[in-house]
């Protein structure tokens, strides 16, 4: 059973708090490009909009109005979940 947080699945909670810390600005030192691993988008709850291509990599099925919190992620060392997969890394992540 998923846990539960405010009444709500932790899943929701985790979204609804995301839309919150993704309205600060996204930090300047973070390099690197999106590998389309989808892993981002399969954090805590699978996204509906999660799609794959012919060779297996990821795609969002909104891409043209693609959420904003999506466009930043990873906003900043402490929010990047996906360190192990993901192609963007901050000077930190390197040492």
């Amino acid at each position: 059973m998923k846990k539960m947080v405010f009444g709500m699945k932790y899943n929701y909670y985790h979204k609804i708090r995301q839309l919150f810390v993704y309205l600060k600005p996204r930090d300047k030192s973070r390099d690197g490009e999106c590998h389309r691993c989808g892993a981002c988008c399969k954090f805590m709850a699978d996204c509906l909009f999660l799609k794959y291509d012919d060779e297996g990599k990821s795609i969002c099925g909104i891409q043209k109005i693609k959420p904003y919190t999506c466009t930043k992620y990873p906003l900043n060392k402490k929010e990047h979940h996906t360190r192990d997969v993901c192609g963007y890394r901050f000077p930190e992540d390197s040492e």
